[in-house]
């Protein structure tokens, strides 16, 4: 790869002065050291989206960044971006990201402070390592329902319902993990459904906005913080088997999400679609 001022002048997008103008403030206002634009062809819908990398030395909450970048972007809004740490990207490549396998592709490369970054996974050998992370991710969230059924059968509603709520919020991690590259910090399964809205609509609306669903996930929320702090809780059985509903329900979205990725995944190894 021919590099120039560490610019990537192969890249086809590197012909549009739009895309140098905008690639110019991002590196003027943010330490960055790579920039990638990639299809997220892992999502419901394929989507243009910039993964700006930065250094922990220097940044150490990329969230700092998102009002300046935020500002940077209402100029362009083709595209999206997220921001991560190398560090995060490096070990999330090692631990077989079929996300940032295909992102971090060497022709998807806008800028880099160097050109040694780089991922060099076989497609065999990452779709391995991504089955067997996904299969340890739903094998953690099995025992936390079977430990749901166990307190159900119990009446003890309290804690059947945090057991459950462990179920969606690994179930929304292993998923977030696979399409997104990196799940999200968090027990709210809300703000899961915010977080993944782009790139998987049947998982942002497994609750919906009707007054008896917004409830429904509140319950579902207010589980966690209720057993962590032993706040008082309380929830009828029948709200409680509507949730046992839609964990079961969870559990067909995410393996469908998962199976159609694997098969886009050897659709694209087949077709030989990264170069690295």
């Amino acid at each position: 790869m021919m590099w120039s001022k560490f610019f990537n002048p192969e890249h086809p997008a590197m012909q549009d002065e739009i895309t140098l103008h905008l690639l110019k403030d991002i590196i003027a206002a943010v330490p960055v050291q790579y920039i990638y634009l990639h299809n997220n062809f892992l999502a419901d819908q394929e989507a243009r989206e910039l993964l700006i990398m930065v250094s922990f030395k220097h940044v150490r909450v990329v969230n700092e960044l998102t009002p300046v970048l935020n500002i940077i972007f209402s100029r362009q809004m083709e595209w999206g971006y997220r921001v991560f740490h190398v560090h995060e990207v490096e070990q999330a490549l090692l631990e077989g990201s079929l996300f940032f396998y295909y992102a971090t592709a060497a022709r998807n490369c806008l800028f880099g402070r160097s050109d040694r970054f780089g991922n060099s996974g076989r497609p065999k050998l990452i779709a391995d390592q991504v089955s067997t992370a996904y299969r340890q991710g739903i094998d953690k969230a099995n025992k936390f329902l079977t430990g749901a059924t166990f307190y159900f059968r119990q009446q003890n509603f309290e804690y059947c319902t945090f057991m459950l709520h462990q179920v969606f919020d690994l179930m929304y991690r292993a998923i977030e993990f696979l399409v997104m590259g990196k799940d999200k910090k968090t027990h709210r399964i809300r703000l899961h459904q915010l977080y993944i809205k782009p790139y998987v609509k049947p998982l942002a609306v497994l609750f919906n906005n009707t007054e008896e669903e917004v409830n429904l996930l509140h319950l579902l929320d207010e589980a966690y913080l209720a057993v962590r702090y032993e706040n008082n809780y309380v929830i009828g059985e029948r709200d409680l088997l509507c949730l046992f509903e839609k964990a079961d329900l969870l559990y067909v979205v995410a393996e469908q999400v998962y199976q159609g990725i694997m098969n886009k995944h050897f659709d694209r190894a087949v077709n030989g679609a990264v170069e690295g």
